[in-house]
């Protein structure tokens, strides 16, 4: 492991190539490495302290993420504009020893890094010609066995999961990435997602391995706009999920649009042979590979280098496979169809000991349950949905009781079912809830708000009068969406659903 943070460093030091761009903003990797250089002097004498970085995507976070793992200590990704109770929670769980930060903490989170003795320290203070400046040892907690971060996901309890990654769970998915993909020095790669989604880890980590730059989406139009984004900044190497590419396609109008994209690299949820075709055939890419993976299991364990002949040849699915496993991913299918993945990939296990029942030991091997329906086709993999009640929405995996419990918070309603919709080839977020009293819809997404991501909160309520009950007196979700379907069926085909994003 320690091999591997020696090269990494060993590029942040001596290249001379662009490491950040941002339309005319641009930072050099020396710049980078002068900042990590001071941001290290207040990490220097640390090892494996959890160090939660609370900070938007400037350059000086991109500094302060390498200078926290080359120095052996934990990084914790924090979005700011989570609900502040939300962070709240992941921040109290990870236990953080410091907290950087690129703005005044929210009184809450202030008030938590004061009684538990979190030192917080301002990034811009840090990195700052006058701050003092420390060499990286690269000689302790840098083991495969020790943590490098600890993301979180959605739980079913209310509250999110802490997953902690060693650098022996990830750094094998970061080599298999650089030995498949057709990388070229001075690439641009985009950086679309929250740092706490762990598709941040593929570009984090393969833009500097092969001298490159990271161009991060800053504000909301961006994010609305992302064709404008990649064309700007000379994209060549994109990593999202398929809902981003369907954004693209409603931009571009579906016709053929000249970008620099030469690797799309897509996973987080189904990838449509339309948006295949899209990707291949309107916007000129190259390389286009379909990947599938887990946080708990090391970011990707699954890949496909898609084709044109894969139009054809899989038509009748509709969808891009997964493909097969990764190198050091040792898969297996139960009778049921879900998918276990063991081997170097997989956690440890959550934080605080939550949800062992994922993991399993079977003749000495230690596995994982995905949760997820896989099945074989033609010699490759096909995931086909969840067995629980998680699912993964525009890439996130989402836990539907982790909504379902904060909406029972919520007074009036004395239940609720979550579930997602079709509406014309997208899928939106309805709930299902039983209330005693007229509900309004806007109070309740507000509510929401306070605690869950805009990602997590339903797009359309359908107030019920009775919660169905199968034969085992277990809720019959299956029924509550033909309700829901049935209900649906009876409005005007072209009114989108109420809340729903389009």
């Amino acid at each position: 492991m320690r091999d591997f943070y020696i090269d990494l460093y060993r590029i942040i030091d001596s290249s001379a190539g662009l490491a950040y761009r941002h339309g005319p903003e641009t930072h050099t990797f020396r710049e980078m490495r002068e900042q990590m250089l001071r941001i290290n002097s207040l990490l220097t004498g640390h090892t494996q302290a959890r160090v939660v970085v609370y900070a938007g995507k400037t350059f000086p976070t991109y500094s302060a993420i390498y200078a926290v793992v080359l120095s052996g200590n934990v990084w914790i990704p924090v979005n700011p504009d989570l609900p502040e109770d939300r962070n709240l929670e992941m921040i109290r769980a990870s236990k953080p020893d410091l907290i950087l930060t690129d703005r005044p903490l929210p009184a809450k989170i202030a008030r938590f890094a004061e009684e538990t003795g979190a030192k917080v320290a301002d990034l811009s203070a840090l990195v700052s010609p006058q701050a003092p400046s420390r060499a990286f040892a690269l000689d302790k907690g840098l083991g495969k066995d020790d943590v490098a971060y600890i993301m979180f996901t959605s739980g079913s309890s209310g509250t999110p999961k802490g997953v902690p990654m060693t650098h022996g769970n990830y750094i094998p998915f970061i080599r298999n990435a650089m030995r498949l993909l057709p990388f070229k020095k001075g690439e641009v790669f985009a950086d679309y997602h929250d740092f706490s989604f762990d598709i941040s880890i593929f570009y984090v980590f393969c833009a500097p391995l092969t001298e490159s730059a990271l161009a991060p989406i800053l504000k909301d139009e961006e994010r609305a706009m992302p064709l404008r984004h990649i064309l700007h900044n000379k994209v060549t190497v994109l990593a999202t999920i398929p809902s981003t590419m369907l954004r693209i396609r409603m931009l571009a109008r579906n016709k053929p649009t000249a970008t620099d994209i030469r690797i799309l690299f897509v996973c987080g949820e189904p990838f449509r042979l339309d948006l295949l075709d899209f990707c291949l055939n309107k916007l000129g890419v190259t390389d286009v590979y379909n990947f599938y993976g887990l946080t708990e299991t090391g970011v990707e364990n699954f890949h496909h280098r898609c084709s044109p002949a894969d139009l054809a040849v899989y038509a009748e699915k509709n969808f891009a496979p997964i493909g097969l496993p990764l190198p050091g991913n040792p898969v297996r299918v139960t009778p049921e169809g879900e998918l276990m993945i063991a081997g170097p990939q997989v956690t440890a296990g959550y934080l605080e000991g939550r949800s062992p029942e994922r993991f399993e030991v079977l003749e000495g091997v230690r596995w994982f349950h995905t949760g997820d329906r896989v099945t074989e086709h033609g010699g490759v993999y096909f995931c086909n949905g969840r067995f629980d009640s998680q699912i993964k929405l525009h890439g996130y995996r989402i836990e539907l009781m982790d909504i379902e419990a904060n909406l029972r918070k919520i007074g009036g309603i004395d239940e609720a079912v979550c579930f997602v919709a079709p509406w014309q080839g997208q899928e939106y977020l309805v709930a299902a809830v039983k209330n005693e009293s007229a509900l309004d819809p806007e109070d309740a997404r507000r509510r929401l708000r306070a605690a869950l991501p805009d990602y997590m909160i339903p797009t359309e309520f359908f107030p019920i009068a009775e919660i169905p009950l199968n034969k085992a007196g277990k809720i019959d979700r299956p029924a509550i969406r033909r309700m829901f379907t049935d209900k649906l069926s009876g409005d005007v085909s072209s009114q989108a659903p109420r809340g729903a994003r389009i």
